[in-house]
């Protein structure tokens, strides 16, 4: 048996209280909503719900306005904010994430290399790229210092034995 809040119970209970106070509520929000709205078009700014915040407490005779959450949670308030805003989502002409791949890093890089144009190409990278790119550094390091490490135990392992031979090198030669 699935139990309804509190605040649901309450409202089927008391219809009196929806008529009475909520939608009183929501017709006010509304309300200044598109009086904000109107007047932020009509001076031809920005419609954001910062800006509506703002604006409808200058409107307000009470002083209060409308919170930005209140847009959003009041369903025709926040309609009417969609059509009427500045910003407009994207057609979808966004930078696509890289997806990854073995090859980001290239084998051969230059030491005496233009550092600010290597800068320049970094910062045009996006953040998924970027740390791709790290990341495959990061493994090319690790490859090589374990090469580094096994080259550097041979070199001592040979000197050892040349160290320990060449006592009875010279004897043969005498």
């Amino acid at each position: 048996m699935k139990l309804a809040s509190r605040s649901s119970r309450e409202s089927e209970e008391r219809p009196w209280l929806e008529e009475k106070v909520y939608d009183p509520k929501r017709r006010r929000t509304v309300g200044l909503l598109r009086s904000s709205v109107d007047s932020l078009v009509k001076e031809r700014k920005r419609v954001s719900l910062a800006a509506l915040s703002a604006r409808s407490k200058e409107i307000d005779p009470d002083g209060r306005g409308i919170s930005e959450s209140t847009i959003l949670k009041n369903q025709e308030a926040c309609i009417y904010y969609k059509q009427h805003r500045t910003w407009k989502a994207g057609s979808g002409n966004r930078q696509r994430i890289c997806k990854p791949n073995a090859v980001t890093v290239v084998a051969r890089i230059k030491g005496d290399r233009d550092g600010a144009r290597v800068r320049y190409r970094y910062l045009k990278l996006n953040k998924a790229e970027l740390v791709e790119r790290l990341l495959a550094v990061e493994q090319a390091h690790a490859v090589l210092q374990e090469r580094w490490v096994q080259v550097n135990e041979q070199m001592l392992s040979w000197r050892l034995r040349a160290e320990r031979l060449e006592p009875q090198l010279r004897r043969g030669k005498e």
